[in-house]
């Protein structure tokens, strides 16, 4: 990848979830087994982290500039002064085992999020949607729910299951957040790792990341290739543009589980990366809070 850069203090040992926050113009991620969530500020190119109780799998903001996550609690509100957490509901108390993992908001502010098993053993993760107050199961049967998220007119929804190797396709109605149609978007093979977070930029191509991989993905809207960018580190988590236009394309990675001898290969692991790109992301959708 030409021009690589690497975020200032920003070594984690999940990184996931990169979001930008048009308001304060900074990237913010989770860093889910440090129970952390950074922010990065572009202009001053400074990095802060904020300590929190609890695993945070994914996080959106509110029109009010707010935070809300998915724990292993289910839905809840993050305090980045106090770093508390303030309950809002869960559906998987019965479901010990399990966690939130990936989750984004759609145009409508609705909060998409998917669940897996933590020990990654049991096929018990589902999709959800919290409409403001009102939460609803999209899918179930999933292994580890992952990268998700919209083409630009909000017709079609990608969904990933990274043990599967697979993102699926659904079509998407944005009136009513249903998905339906599901088919395979994309296998990737062995030998390329696993899918793990995505995004869809402005000419509807997906990026997918590979965990154990090196690498990223950029798909073309029918499920082709079009193009893949190498990265220095094998654990690579997810991706989101970022930037007052767009077109900053922010990777995040992990440094877990990986032996002395293959940190020794990719001393960078667990940094976030960027790039400028030629093409532009989609602007960051915002919770619709009940008022």
């Amino acid at each position: 990848m030409h021009n690589l850069e690497v975020v200032p203090n920003s070594k984690s040992i999940l990184a996931e979830g990169p979001l930008y926050n048009e308001k304060e113009n900074s990237l913010y991620w989770t860093d889910i087994k440090d129970k952390k969530l950074y922010k990065y500020n572009l202009e001053s190119e400074e990095t802060k982290s904020y300590q929190f109780s609890k695993q945070i799998g994914s996080f959106a903001f509110t029109q009010n500039n707010e935070i809300i996550a998915t724990t292993n609690n289910g839905f809840e509100y993050l305090d980045l002064n106090t770093q508390k957490i303030i309950p809002l509901l869960d559906p998987e108390k019965d479901k010990k085992n399990n966690r939130f993992n990936d989750g984004k908001c759609d145009k409508y502010g609705r909060y998409f999020a998917g669940t897996m098993d933590n020990s990654e053993k049991d096929i018990a993760g589902s999709l959800y949607c919290l409409d403001k107050n009102i939460l609803d199961k999209k899918e179930d049967g999933l292994f580890i729910s992952n990268g998700l998220g919209w083409n630009s007119d909000s017709t079609k929804f990608y969904l990933t299951d990274s043990p599967k190797r697979v993102i699926y396709e659904y079509d998407y109605d944005l009136k009513t957040s249903n998905i339906i149609n599901r088919k395979v978007f994309a296998i990737i093979d062995e030998k390329d790792g696993y899918p793990d977070g995505l995004c869809v930029d402005e000419e509807d191509h997906i990026w997918s990341a590979h965990w154990d991989g090196w690498k990223i993905t950029r798909y073309k809207p029918n499920g082709e290739i079009d193009s893949i960018y190498d990265l220095p580190v094998p654990k690579v988590t997810s991706c989101n543009f970022a930037g007052e236009n767009l077109d900053t394309l922010f990777i995040t990675t992990a440094s877990i589980d990986l032996t002395k001898e293959e940190l020794k290969k990719a001393p960078l692991s667990g940094n976030i990366f960027f790039i400028k790109t030629n093409v532009k992301g989609q602007r960051p959708n915002l919770f619709e809070k009940l008022t």
